[in-house]
């Protein structure tokens, strides 16, 4: 080989060594950032696109068992490989698993099972960094300066934020919410990420994926902005002193504004205990059913009546006390403020009026409003809005009995049922992406307790006093129809917790709630109607 060759051949080589190192040194400065913005993305991608292959191809649904043991472990493969992502970039990584995991009943039950740790994924960040996001919110004032003591330890640590507790120099003790640092560098990346592989997965799958892309984007933005989320403590509050039957039963901490800013939020500090912590809410003489029932009115009185509603209505967002001014008053402490919808007035009453539908069995109402909404499957939607076995015409009953083929053939079509479900997707109310959201935490909330509280006829009641507020008094034939039907209801309700009563105390088996046994209804009609699987245990939260 000549002299002029081998120049020529090194050249590339050069320039390829050249490349790596400046990569690999731009890989390992950015791995040593808070932000790490080019690792997170490239691990996003990277993994994105891995497992698009890898279900584009390996979904094939065929009719042996062989085939199905196949297809659960390319779900567990795939569900794996994404929220492992979630949990290594963290920040609003976690928030996007979060949303997913608790709108995962349509998703195999890989994902369903896999997106719960996501709940317990945030570490804390060291002090020394948020101190930093403090001081520069605070024109360089240290957090002694401006409060009388501060914690330097956090006492919660979420996606977003952590949480000190301090004292004011005039003595009120308060929660000191301050943001992660690396949050706003990550924000854009992050989000545009999200947008990109849902577009791709849009064209890869040939299902409507991206259509609420810019409204979930807008909404975790304004959840990163803590004025926002004091505006909404405040109006939250508001509401709530407006209904009589709720003001004194459910609280909202004071926010302070003097202290406040878009990246630190400082609020009264509230002792309570967890909404479903039964034995610290008994030990403290707390009847945790009356604590329940109140927070399930609450979230309901949102839906239904003031069309302001919170979006992460998790147990560590519910705190329960006794009243400061009415000693033996159960007091609902709601707290985060930071992800709510304002419904339109439009949604808020058609809303109203497809749960009076369900219950008045008006299956002409509720298809029509559905239709109202680009919604072309009635039954399979009042079955995931009502949260158990829904059908126009007739039971769907348990023992039915499914053959392995028609459940490979049922998850083969699963793509076209989807497709069919959201036929106009611009008249799909977007406000139903975090209501979904918030009905299922409250029913893993009541399952988590036991099932004491019949929500579904909590739920119901709330949707006509929704009504009423805007058409006067109701009929009284309806209101015969309604109360007969919630009467039904009860009884069911209180046939089963007599029942599983009954089975513990003689045959020692552990009882079950009335949200159990709606799982596993709600989990067998899915599937024989709709060929979607559920793993019921997606309902713990």
């Amino acid at each position: 080989m000549s002299f002029v060759s081998r120049r020529l051949l090194s050249r590339p080589i050069r320039v390829a060594l050249g490349a790596g190192v400046l990569v690999g040194g731009i890989y390992a400065y950015d791995s040593r950032t808070e932000a790490q913005l080019i690792g997170r993305n490239v691990r996003t991608f990277y993994n994105g696109i891995a497992l698009a292959v890898d279900y584009k191809l390996h979904f094939k649904p065929g009719h042996t068992p062989e085939d199905g043991i196949r297809i659960e472990q390319l779900h567990q493969r795939v569900a794996n490989r994404i929220f492992d992502v979630f949990e290594q970039n963290g920040g609003l990584y976690i928030k996007i698993g979060q949303v997913i995991g608790t709108q995962a009943a349509i998703l195999p039950a890989a994902y369903q099972i896999r997106a719960r740790r996501l709940f317990d994924s945030a570490p804390a960040v060291p002090f020394e960094s948020v101190e930093r996001v403090f001081m520069e919110d605070f024109d360089g004032k240290h957090p002694s300066e401006v409060f009388a003591e501060f914690d330097m330890t956090p006492l919660a640590s979420a996606s977003i934020a952590q949480v000190h507790k301090a004292r004011l120099k005039n003595g009120d003790i308060v929660a000191v919410k301050i943001q992660k640092p690396a949050i706003q560098k990550q924000m854009n990346w992050d989000l545009g990420a999200f947008r990109i592989l849902l577009k791709v997965y849009e064209r890869i799958f040939d299902l409507p994926l991206s259509w609420s892309s810019d409204y979930i984007e807008e909404h975790m933005r304004m959840e990163a902005d803590f004025e926002i989320e004091a505006s909404n403590a405040k109006r939250a509050w508001r509401h709530l002193q407006q209904e009589t039957s709720l003001k004194d039963r459910v609280y909202v901490p004071k926010i302070y504004d003097e202290y406040s800013s878009k990246r630190v939020l400082v609020c009264e500090w509230v002792d309570g205990v967890q909404l479903t912590d039964t034995d610290a809410l008994t030990k403290m003489g707390i009847d945790y059913v009356v604590a329940m029932k109140t927070a399930v009115e609450a979230f309901a009185s949102q839906i239904f009546r003031s069309g302001f509603v919170h979006g992460d209505p998790h147990p560590g967002n519910v705190l329960v006390r006794k009243n400061p001014k009415k000693k033996k008053q159960v007091q609902v402490v709601l707290i985060d403020h930071g992800l709510y919808i304002q419904e339109t007035e439009k949604f808020r009453l058609e809303y109203c009026q497809l749960w009076e539908a369900l219950f008045m069995l008006d299956v002409p109402k509720m298809t029509e409003i559905c239709k109202e909404w680009g919604i072309y499957d009635a039954t399979m939607f009042a079955t995931i809005t009502l949260q158990r076995p829904f059908s126009g015409k007739k039971a769907v009953h348990i023992d039915q009995q499914v053959n392995v083929k028609d459940m490979y053939e049922l998850q083969a079509h699963m793509k076209e049922r989807i497709r069919d479900f959201l036929k106009d997707q611009a008249l799909f109310p977007k406000e139903l992406i975090f209501i979904s959201r918030n009905m299922n935490i409250v029913r893993a909330n009541n399952k988590a307790v036991g099932s004491p509280i019949n929500r579904i006829n909590i739920m119901a009641r709330w949707a006509v006093l929704g009504l009423s507020r805007n058409k006067g008094a109701w009929l009284s034939w309806r209101t015969v129809v309604f109360e007969c039907t919630l009467l039904l209801m009860s009884l069911s309700f209180w046939m089963v917790r007599f029942r599983e009563a009954a089975s513990k105390l003689i045959f020692g088996t552990k009882a079950r709630g009335l949200e159990d046994i709606l799982d596993e209804r709600m989990k067998d009609q899915m599937f024989k109607q709709f060929g979607v699987k559920i793993d019921p245990s997606v309902f713990d939260g």
